[in-house]
């Protein structure tokens, strides 16, 4: 059977967050020229990618780590995060041919997205990238009180659009929040691999795709899949 609903994670799922991570530094640098001399800024970048681990590290980590790593920069932590939290969601990106097979999932079956993340912020990426009106069913981690892999978050968007778990397929980027989170919960899983290979010793997802952003095509062949 087809699956009955679909979740989606936001960051790097439908969303390109590691591109709007980028810009946001990039506009950090300009604003903060001191801080990160134009000589050493591709240097830089990549310490903040390695910190920031593609979103999973806990911000106040990275916001303290990210000021020891270069004391130069006039913020606190607390202040780094303010500033992210309020800049990075205008550098988030989606593409027409994600927002078209939204759109046309949603004529068949509910869609939902289920991610980490503050209300505020993850709100704020979404009408960012012209996703609010195809995507009104969100649960984020933030609002629902329980993070992936928590099981009560997926239970909210289950309850929500009432189907039971074996007929959902949940799609994520995160090997251990989204689909370990989902199968334990006996939901079918689509991990989003972004080119890197499985981890050793976790039970393997039911499909894999490369990226969903700029490849909606590969998805729309995973869901024509489904038995």
């Amino acid at each position: 059977m087809r699956p009955r609903a679909v979740f989606f994670d936001l960051d790097d799922t439908l969303i390109d967050r590691a591109g709007a991570f980028d810009r946001y530094v990039e506009d950090l640098f300009l604003r903060h020229p001191r801080a990160f001399p134009e000589p050493g800024r591709a240097r830089a970048l990549e310490v903040l990618r390695g910190l920031d681990g593609r979103g999973g590290i806990d911000r106040d980590v990275f916001c303290r780590d990210a000021v020891a790593a270069f004391p130069a920069l006039p913020l606190s932590a607390e202040a780094l995060w303010a500033d992210m939290s309020s800049r990075l969601p205008a550098f988030a990106r989606s593409d027409e041919d994600t927002r078209e097979l939204v759109t046309a999932l949603r004529l068949r079956a509910p869609v939902a997205v289920v991610s980490n993340g503050s209300g505020r912020v993850q709100r704020a990426k979404l009408a960012h990238a012209d996703l609010t009106t195809q995507l009104p069913d969100v649960f984020l981690s933030g609002e629902v009180g329980a993070s992936k892999p928590d099981p009560r978050i997926f239970q909210a968007a289950l309850a929500c659009v009432g189907r039971a778990p074996h007929e959902v397929l949940h799609v994520g980027d995160d090997p251990e929040r989204d689909i370990q989170g989902a199968g334990r919960l006996g939901l079918s899983t689509c991990w989003v691999s972004h080119g890197r290979a499985w981890p050793a010793g976790l039970p393997p997802p039911t499909y894999t795709v490369e990226r969903i952003v700029g490849r909606a095509r590969d998805f729309a062949k995973v869901l024509s899949q489904w038995t």
